[in-house]
C-alpha cells in the first residue's frame, strides 16, 4: 500500500464520517478542540474524533562489556480517526503509525541459475517515515450485552497490550509481556457486558499472522477474555490520573489457542506448533495510588513440549494529585529451554500536564543478564507525549 493510498483512505473515512453527521435529521453540529484530546465533530448521536499522537523519545543503554548505545526516535507518530453513528450503535476506527523504523538492509543474491554472478538486493525494505496501517475496524453494538467487532485491531488478550501505548505508566510496556503479546491482527470478536456485576466478555477468531497479513495457513488464533470489575470500574488505562474518589478494583482472565506460521516467543515456539496461552491480570486505583499485575503462560501441545511463563507488576503513587507521579515495576520472562531468561526492574517519574494527553516521562531500568554471560545492562529513557 503506497503512502498516497493511505492518505486517500484517511480522506475517504473522514468524508464518510462528516457526511454521516451532516445528514443527521436533527441536532446542532458542534466542533470541539481540546489539547491532549484532539478535534471532535458531532451532534450527540453521531461523532467523528480526529487525533494525532507524538511520542518523542531519547534512550541511553549502558551495556556491560560492550559499547553503550543512545539515540533519539519518534517512537510513535499516530494519526487516528474514530467515532460512531446510527445513534451510537455503530462505532468505527482507523489508525496509522508513522514512527521511526529501521533502515533498508541488503544482501548478495544470485543473478543467474549457476550463481556465477551476484548483486545486492534489498532484504528488508525501509519503512522509515511511511505510515503503517494499524487499525481499521467497525464495531456494531445494538445492545449492551452483544456487539460484533470486525476488521484489524488488537487481539482481546493481554492487558498491557490492550492498554494504549499512550496510557502507560512507564515510557513503554513491560519487557516481560512482549513475548506473550499477539498484537494486532485481522478477525472478528463477539463481545458484551452481562450480569448485574458488569461482567465483560470477548470471544475472538483471528488469522494469527499479525497485522496487514493474509492467513498463511488453515489455522486461526482463537480465544476469549473475561473482565470483572469488583469495585468501581476496570479500564484499559494505567496511573490514577483522575485521583479516584472511590476504589476501582478489577480482574481479567484470558485464554488463546494458536498455530502460528512463524516461530514465536524468541524462537522457543517453533513455526506451525500448536500452543495454548493463558493470562490473569488485576488492577487497582484509588486516591492517586495504582497497581497492575499480570501473569502469562504458554504451553506447546505437540513436539518437544515446553512451558514459558512470565509476569509483570507495577505500583504508582501521585505525589501531587493528577500532576506528579512516581512508580516502580518488575517483570520477567522464564523460558523452558536454553534461551536467556529476561528480567527488568524499573523506577519511573511522570509529570502530567494534561493527563495522558500531554505528559513527560522518565524511567530507569536495571536489566540483569539480558544478553547472557552474566552481563548486566542499564537503560535510561525520557519521552514527551503530545496528543493534538
Amino acid at each position: 500500500m503506497t503512502q498516497k493510498t493511505r492518505v486517500r483512505i484517511i480522506l475517504v473515512a473522514l468524508m464518510i464520517g462528516l457526511g454521516t453527521i451532516a445528514s443527521a435529521a436533527e441536532g446542532e453540529i458542534r466542533l470541539q478542540y481540546k489539547a491532549g484530546d484532539g478535534l471532535k465533530i458531532g451532534d450527540g448521536d453521531n461523532l467523528v474524533h480526529l487525533q494525532s499522537r507524538l511520542q518523542g523519545r531519547f534512550t541511553y543503554t549502558g551495556l556491560e562489556g560492550a559499547t553503550d548505545t543512545d539515540g533519539f526516535a519518534v517512537q510513535r507518530g499516530k494519526i487516528k480517526i474514530e467515532g460512531y453513528t446510527l445513534k451510537r450503535t455503530l462505532k468505527f476506527g482507523l489508525q496509522l503509525n508513522a514512527a521511526t523504523r529501521a533502515r533498508a538492509t541488503t544482501a548478495a543474491a544470485c543473478t543467474n541459475a549457476a550463481c556465477t554472478a551476484t548483486a545486492n538486493t534489498i532484504t528488508a525494505e525501509s519503512t522509515s517515515g511511511a505510515p503503517l496501517l494499524e487499525d481499521f475496524y467497525f464495531d456494531w453494538v445494538p445492545v449492551r450485552e452483544f456487539g460484533v467487532l470486525a476488521g484489524q485491531y488488537k487481539a482481546r488478550y493481554l492487558i498491557q497490550e490492550l492498554t494504549s501505548s499512550g496510557k502507560q505508566q512507564f515510557v513503554d510496556r513491560s519487557l516481560g509481556t512482549g513475548p506473550f503479546n499477539f498484537g494486532r491482527d485481522l478477525g472478528v470478536t463477539i463481545h458484551g457486558i452481562v450480569t448485574n456485576r458488569d461482567l465483560g466478555y470477548h470471544l475472538f477468531a483471528m488469522n494469527g499472522d499479525t497485522l496487514n497479513t493474509l492467513n498463511r495457513n488453515r489455522g486461526f488464533l482463537l480465544g476469549s477474555r473475561f473482565e470483572l470489575p469488583i469495585l468501581g470500574t476496570y479500564l484499559w488505562s494505567e496511573s490514577d490520573t483522575d485521583n479516584s474518589e472511590s476504589q476501582n478494583l478489577g480482574i481479567g482472565l484470558a485464554y488463546a489457542y494458536n498455530e502460528a506460521v512463524s516461530a514465536t516467543q524468541n524462537g522457543t515456539v517453533a513455526a506451525g506448533t500448536k500452543a495454548s496461552h493463558g493470562t490473569l491480570d488485576v488492577g487497582y486505583k484509588y486516591h492517586g495510588w495504582s497497581f497492575q499485575g499480570a501473569g502469562m503462560i504458554t504451553r506447546t501441545m505437540e513436539g518437544a513440549k515446553l512451558t514459558n511463563w512470565g509476569y509483570h507488576a507495577q505500583l504508582g503513587k501521585f505525589l501531587i494529585p493528577k500532576k506528579v507521579e512516581i512508580a516502580a515495576k518488575t517483570s520477567s520472562v522464564i523460558f523452558s529451554n536454553a534461551v536467556v531468561n529476561q528480567f527488568e526492574h524499573s523506577v519511573g517519574f511522570n509529570y502530567f500536564i494534561a493527563g495522558h494527553g500531554l505528559k513527560l516521562q522518565t524511567d530507569y531500568a536495571f536489566l540483569p543478564n539480558s544478553r547472557g554471560q552474566d552481563l548486566n545492562d542499564n537503560r535510561f529513557r525520557t519521552q514527551m507525549q503530545v496528543i493534538f
